[in-house]
């Protein structure tokens, strides 16, 4: 049984989170769940929260901690941040 959408079967697992889901509910590797969830700088990661500056989720490697903000790697480096960690 999918654990999306709770009705058909699962044919996947995600490659993130481990959820078995139906085809309806399969993207590219990931679950529905997981690509809404996806940093939006490397589409690799589950994202940790949003850039301060530009919106974009980010995970933690493409992200630095700004004071109580998380700022993405792009914004950072244009605003002349330091990236390294």
């Amino acid at each position: 049984m999918c654990e999306i959408c709770r009705e058909k079967a699962a044919t996947r697992t995600c490659e993130l989170c481990g959820r078995r889901v139906c085809d309806a509910d399969w993207r590219s590797g990931y679950c529905a769940a997981c690509e809404n969830a996806l940093c939006q700088v490397c589409h690799k990661r589950l994202s940790v929260g949003y850039c301060a500056v530009c919106g974009k989720l980010v995970c933690e490697d493409c992200s630095i901690e700004f004071g109580v903000a998380r700022v993405c790697t792009l914004c950072a480096l244009e605003l002349g941040l330091n990236t390294r960690r």
